[in-house]
């Protein structure tokens, strides 16, 4: 009996260890809410949808709304749709941001932005999945 209650003791721990550890996907990134771990820019809030992606600044007074289209399950492509960013030096309205998921560690990810030919590297942290 108490070869049993072992049996079934270190399959309880098996299972919660191996449910426990499973590695985030780039999937797990497509909606939710984002910060900036870069200082410089922390003070912007991120609202991911299924069609469009909210950047929020109440300190900088700015909203910008990008349409977003998932061209893979790690690359995306913002289009900004609307801002009233007093500092739109880096899009025009319709320019495409080209974006790729570069690597993931928890709940953070890395990426490469691509617009116009020049590169910009970054990390985002998921502070939540839920978009309401």
């Amino acid at each position: 009996m108490l070869k049993i209650i072992n049996s079934f003791i270190f399959l309880m721990l098996v299972l919660v260890a191996t449910t426990s550890c499973q590695k985030k996907t780039c999937a797990d990134f497509k909606l939710g809410k984002f910060e900036a771990n870069d200082s410089s820019i922390s003070d912007i809030k991120i609202t991911r949808t299924e069609t469009e992606q909210i950047e929020v600044s109440e300190k900088r007074g700015f909203k910008d709304v990008y349409k977003i289209l998932w061209a893979n399950e790690c690359e995306y492509h913002l289009v900004l749709k609307e801002s009233n960013n007093p500092d739109k030096n880096l899009l025009n309205d319709l320019d495409t941001l080209k974006v790729s998921i570069t690597a993931i560690e928890e709940d953070t990810y890395q990426f490469t932005a691509v617009l116009n030919g020049k590169a910009f590297m970054g990390d985002l942290k998921q502070t939540s999945i839920k978009t309401n």
